[in-house]
């Protein structure tokens, strides 16, 4: 089951993750369908969920460290 959060920010609609999978959903303000990263463990979500700018650890943290599900 995917737990999803709706974030402040300017690219992102929402943020969910899936403990089941350790995989990390994310909803972009485009429109488009979400795109889900692999081996992000619920902790890191945490961190990412509560982060002041959730754009910004989005692109210092969770871009560079986890991989797009394929």
């Amino acid at each position: 089951m995917i737990n999803w959060f709706v974030v402040n920010s300017d690219s992102i609609k929402k943020i969910g993750h899936d403990a089941t999978n350790d995989c990390l959903y994310i909803n972009f303000d485009d429109g488009g369908e979400y795109t889900v990263y692999t081996n992000v463990s619920l902790y890191a979500f945490y961190h990412f969920s509560l982060a002041n700018s959730v754009d910004d650890y989005y692109r210092q943290v969770i871009k560079i460290n986890y991989s797009i599900k394929q």
